[in-house]
């Protein structure tokens, strides 16, 4: 048990950590992918919403 949290602590120590500078640019591209894709998804569900109560619209007065 001993041997492997010590090669763990071995291990951690060859890491490489990012500066401060690194993790706040990397962070700002994670807020700008997440609102694009939040934005695209918004817009894509609204268009499919659209087009199946509009396919709805139109099947409903056949059947009746």
């Amino acid at each position: 048990m001993f041997k492997f949290i010590n090669s763990i602590v071995a291990e951690m120590k060859l890491v490489t950590w990012p500066t401060r500078s690194e993790a706040t640019k990397d962070f700002g591209m994670v807020l700008q992918y997440s609102a694009f894709f939040m934005i695209f998804i918004v817009i894509f569900d609204w268009l499919v919403k659209s087009g199946v109560t509009q396919i709805v619209k139109m099947l409903v007065p056949m059947i009746k």
